[in-house]
């Protein structure tokens, strides 16, 4: 009965007797390749039937194929001469018949190779667009964007009067636009909610975009009373008209009212300043009206750079242009006392440009351990090859000949991984996708495009050759006699780089897991923050009121209150309230404000206060806190004095060390009414989690200078707001059904789409720290396991001559935490660099913090001691007899 080779033993050398007859009567020219088959096969058999029967295999083979050889010789060989390129189909045959008869170490290359070439692939696509691709305009490095700064430093959007100056006046630039949001209804058939910009005449003609239908918007219609000219998207147009060219020229009703549609934009044309928008309608604002004032900030501008001129020459002449209108209007400028001009590219990739460099270098650092990895595998099969090596060489194989096996077989390895990481990044990018923010740019050329797949196959291919040359650089001219006299045994020196490699593997795997950490640990602590309301138990709808039915103020008021009364009436609900803006969504809308009873030089400006125009009851269905006076109430009216609610941080700001109830203010324009404080609430996070806190203005809805077409209604509910969305929304749309209902949502998922950028990093941290642990704990048990089979001998002696269990299980387990010690010292210095670079995605967490550190390297250290324990404990079955048998 054969025995099978132990699973620990070292692996079994050839029949010499047979090598030699091969090496003596077989031509080198003819023999090298026969020779490498035949000894593959016999290890293969060797590990699958026992050593003997492999022994007895390769003698018959041997005699037949001497037997075959002598009857031609003289015929040339396929698998050598000739160049290195011509050679390498028979390298390849070769390197899948060597790989086919390796299963499980193939899948396991395949599989680092797929996880780490699916994971570039994927992220590549999503950063491509975004970060490397040119804007999809004519010449696009002429675009920028002008923004006004505050004085905190950070852009906010300009005044139209602000905008009016700069483009009549700047002589390098060939061209400006304004750009407002824009949300109609739809009333052709069901009514629908659009997202639509206002746009001034030249936006389009700015960008370098014609409409593939009709005509652009003309001059003369961006003026008041002049603006009821459409363009739609290819999009719309196809979805909600069928295509119909006839469509051009006639009207369609917008919020009840007859638009001229002028054209339909080309199908490719995307808006980078909001992915979502369908429908574009022109401004038409001059200086005269209220919302066009300097200090009415809710616009954006573009730019384009006149031909010859540089951003950094228009910057500098903004810059100029922006000094002469803040000294002839010091109040209006105050506190924005600076432009910002930056490339229109920038608003591309401005929110997720950190998120995307952050999780391109933990791809790196994936791509870095799955080379290291396969590397190391490839090494130690080399290292269990060593007999086969030294008779090819014996046989006439020079360096450059097994050095182009080992690059085949790494190519063949790679190219297997490469199409199944291909698969798994086709499957990843629709989750990712999914995770994006909504209002990503771009996101239409978020593919595996020509580009991307070039680049998966330049990376499959460099990984190829790297692991391939690894074993080929350290393997050298083996001697034939001294590796059969050591019974395969490898030198230190391949026991060196393989424990080189673990140790790189370990350092790189605690980087990935202290950016996942610091990561994880900043999220914990943002969604602590207070956000100066209750998000839990609260639902938020989008409900409109436009069209002839609300012509006036008072119809649109009356619409609300029916809203709000029969919304209220609902089982489960415990306040309703209406908002023009809701904390956390993304709306915009900010106004300076004035003291009264300041002299003009110590006049204090809220730049950028955010305009709340709400119901009495918002407050209370919110839950944000009144602090000091009352809340709003429903006696506020349009035939009472107007009042405000300030928030605090406006109260420190406009009234330091004063009480501010009972003193005026003045929100807008300078022909807006004085408005009386009346209660301070609780600061609200309106911009973000991590954002400064900005300045509230509450404004009794009947109070304000005009009714919002469209308001957020909030709904506070006793239990699950999911539960009762059905109805709320049934009940909104019976109130009018000529009028939409949008973004019906609870309030914790609206907080949750404000850390959308955070929880994507994250989760892609965490994913690729999870592979590079896995990889890491294989890569050291590899070692470990090859350690044992390696000095199989030595562990047998050590038993023999009275070594206990507990000293056998010391020495593994020594090598093993010499190993992963050495791996966590070098990695700390990358996973400090690491978190210097995630600094922009930390919130209330430093870079180098001491217990991210502490409990990663612990984490590492226990996969680490897991993964030495199965070696350690194979070495204290090692028996003296059959160790020394198998010598």
């Amino acid at each position: 009965m054969t025995r099978p080779t132990s699973p620990g033993a070292p692996p079994p050398a050839p029949p010499r007797l047979a090598v030699r007859l091969l090496q003596a009567l077989l031509p080198a020219a003819d023999g090298e390749a026969l020779v490498g088959d035949l000894l593959e096969e016999f290890h293969h058999r060797a590990d699958g039937g026992g050593a003997a029967a492999a022994r007895r295999w390769l003698w018959r083979e041997s005699l037949v194929a001497v037997l075959t050889a002598r009857r031609g010789r003289g015929a040339p060989s396929p698998h050598t001469g000739g160049s290195p390129m011509r050679a390498l189909p028979a390298d390849l045959r070769h390197a899948a018949r060597a790989l086919r008869r390796a299963p499980l170490f193939t899948a396991f290359c395949t599989l680092t190779f797929g996880l780490a070439i699916g994971a570039a692939a994927a992220i590549f696509s999503v950063a491509n667009p975004l970060l490397l691709q040119p804007l999809p305009y004519a010449k696009p490095g002429q675009l920028a964007m002008v923004w006004e700064r505050d004085e905190r430093g950070e852009r906010i959007n300009v005044g139209f009067a602000t905008f009016d100056d700069l483009r009549h006046q700047a002589r390098t630039l060939a061209g400006a636009a304004a750009v407002g949001g824009w949300e109609p209804t739809l009333s052709d058939g069901e009514a629908e909610r659009l997202v639509g910009q206002r746009v001034t005449a030249g936006f389009f003609g700015l960008l370098g975009v014609r409409p593939a239908l009709g005509r652009d918007f003309l001059p003369v219609e961006d003026a008041p009373e002049r603006t009821q000219v459409v363009i739609l998207s290819h999009g719309l147009w196809q979805r909600r008209f069928g295509g119909d060219s006839s469509l051009v020229g006639r009207t369609i009703r917008l919020d009840g009212a007859p638009y001229l549609v002028a054209g339909v934009l080309p199908a490719g044309f995307q808006s980078i300043l909001d992915p979502a928008a369908q429908i574009w309608r022109v401004l038409g604002y001059e200086p005269s009206q209220p919302w066009a004032c300097r200090t009415c900030r809710h616009l954006r501008m573009v730019a384009r750079v006149r031909d010859g001129a540089s951003l950094e020459a228009a910057s500098a002449e903004l810059d100029r242009l922006f000094a002469l209108m803040a000294a002839a209007h010091p109040d209006d400028y105050k506190l924005s006392p600076r432009l910002l001009v930056s490339p229109m590219r920038d608003e591309v990739s401005r929110r997720v440009r950190p998120v995307l460099l952050a999780v391109l270098g933990a791809v790196g650092l994936v791509l870095l351990i799955a080379v290291v990895n396969v590397a190391n595998l490839q090494l130690a099969r080399a290292i269990r090859r060593e007999g086969e090596l030294a008779i090819r060489s014996a046989l006439g194989a020079g360096r450059g000949r097994l050095a182009r096996q080992f690059v085949a077989e790494g190519l063949l390895l790679a190219v297997c991984g490469g199409v199944a990481g291909l698969a798994l990044a086709h499957a990843l990018l629709p989750a990712l996708l999914a995770r994006v923010p909504e209002e990503l740019p771009r996101q239409g050329d978020i593919r595996l495009d020509a580009t991307a797949l070039a680049v998966t196959a330049a990376l499959t291919l460099l990984l190829g050759i790297v692991v391939g040359l690894v074993p080929a650089w350290h393997g050298g001219r083996a001697a034939l006699f001294g590796v059969l006299r050591d019974g395969g045994r490898s030198g230190g020196g391949r026991r060196r780089l393989r424990s080189a490699l673990v140790v790189g593997e370990v350092a790189l795997a605690l980087v990935l897991l202290v950016g996942a950490g610091l990561l994880g640990r900043s999220l914990v602590r943002l969604l602590s923050v207070d956000v100066g309301f209750d998000p839990r138990q609260l639902l938020t709808l989008e409900v409109q009121a436009t069209g002839p039915a609300y012509d006036s103020a008072a119809s649109a008021y009356a619409n609300r209150e029916r809203l709000r009364a029969a919304v209220a009436a609902l089982p489960g609900v415990v306040a309703v309230g209406t908002t023009s803006q809701l904390p956390l969504s993304g709306s915009l809308d900010e106004y300076g404000v004035r003291v009264e009873g300041r002299p003009t030089e110590t006049l204090r400006i809220a730049s950028g206060s955010d305009r709340y125009v709400v119901s009495a009851d918002f407050m209370r269905a919110m839950g944000i806190r009144i602090l000091r006076g009352r809340a709003l109430a429903a006696t506020d009216r349009d035939s009472t004095p107007p009042v405000v609610v300030v928030s605090a941080s406006v109260a420190r700001g406009l009234w330091p060390g004063e009480d501010p109830i009972g003193k005026r203010l003045q929100m807008g324009g300078e022909d807006t009414p004085w408005r009386e404080v009346v209660g301070v609430a609780d600061d609200v996070r309106h911009s973000g989690l991590d954002a400064t806190v900005t300045q509230q203005i509450y404004i009794p809805e009947r109070q304000w200078l005009w009714a919002d077409a469209v308001v957020t209604l909030v709904v506070r509910t006793r239990g699950d707001p999911e539960a009762l969305a059905p109805a709320v929304y049934r009940t909104a749309r019976a109130v009018d059904p000529t009028q939409p209902v949008a973004r019906l949502r609870t309030m914790e998922q609206v907080v949750a789409a404000s850390t959308a950028q955070r929880r994507l990093a994250l989760t892609l941290f965490a994913a690729f720290a999870a592979v590079a642990l896995l990889l890491a704990a294989l890569g050291i048990y590899g070692v470990l396991a090859s350690l044992v089979a390696e000095r199989r001998r030595e562990i047998g002696v050590r038993t023999a001559l009275g070594a206990t269990p507990a000293a056998t299980l010391r020495l593994v387990m020594a090598h093993g935490a010499r190993l992963a010690g050495l791996g966590l010292v070098l990695g700390v210095g990358g996973a400090l660099a690491l978190g210097r670079l995630l600094q922009g995605l930390l919130y209330a967490v430093r870079p180098g913090d001491p217990l991210t550190l502490v409990m990663v390297a612990a984490l590492l250290a226990l996969v680490a001691g897991l993964a030495c324990l199965v070696p350690a404990l194979r070495a204290l079955r090692v028996s003296p007899m059959t160790a020394l048998r198998v010598e």
